[in-house]
């Protein structure tokens, strides 16, 4: 009896002690404000096994058909175009909106930089950067590509400006929108009232007079009056 007297008494001061850090790690323990997503276990719904659509199968048929077709056509031989199917659409398609849109999309970009859109006092112009870019990137001239010039300091612009300086302010800072408005609708008025039959007539009779005035030799020299007379019957648009 007397040799398991201090095995009980260790036990209970081991017990003891456990119960200390227990209740002390208890005191101390604090939540924490937030858990990562990685250490929470979320419930998962089981997954259906998706059926196999019949629109989804047609289209990826389509498409790949549709690739399969255009790697036939880029091995054909493009067989030159006859002359005579040589359109005004086709020219402007294949020569000039080639070159035009993308200038118009780059300048479009820029003018969002600047905030065109939104002031009407801008030092951004649409006209200019369009210009530079189709002079900076003409087909024709490649070495322009490794300048880079500023409008500006183009040197046919300089030639142009010392003979027409623009003025200081453009119409644009200082018309208001309404004034514009109604010199564009003007303008647009006057060209379809210029294309009139009566009004071309009398505008004809006015330039014949005139050209009769300044070159009195014209009844004399039959050249000079042919040269009017198809001058005048030319188709005006």
């Amino acid at each position: 009896m007397t040799a398991r007297t201090p095995d009980r008494k260790s036990k209970s001061k081991e017990t003891k002690s456990l119960m200390n850090e227990l209740e002390n790690n208890l005191a101390t323990f604090t939540l924490p404000e937030s858990l990562p997503c990685s250490e929470v276990d979320f419930a998962t719904l089981p997954k259906r096994r998706q059926r196999a659509n019949w629109n989804n199968i047609v289209e990826e048929s389509n498409r790949k058909f549709g690739q399969i077709q255009e790697y036939e056509e880029s091995k054909k031989e493009q067989q030159p175009m006859s002359p005579f199917l040589n359109t005004e659409c086709k020219y402007l398609n294949d020569e000039v909106f080639v070159h035009l849109v993308p200038a118009l999309e780059e300048t479009l970009r820029k003018a969002r930089v600047w905030a065109a859109f939104k002031t009407q006092k801008c030092f951004f112009n649409g006209i200019d950067h369009i210009a530079q870019i189709l002079w900076t990137n003409n087909p024709r001239h490649p070495e322009r590509k490794e300048c880079d010039f500023h409008i500006f300091n183009m040197p046919w612009v300089k030639k142009l400006l010392k003979l027409n300086p623009r003025p200081y302010y453009p119409k644009s800072w200082l018309w208001t929108e309404d004034y514009a408005a109604t010199v564009i609708q003007k303008s647009v008025r006057q060209y379809f009232v210029q294309r009139a039959d009566e009004v071309q007539e009398m505008r004809n009779f006015w330039k014949k007079l005139e050209f009769e005035h300044n070159v009195p030799e014209i009844q004399l020299n039959p050249l000079l009056s042919k040269k009017l007379a198809s001058s005048q019957n030319s188709p005006k648009r």
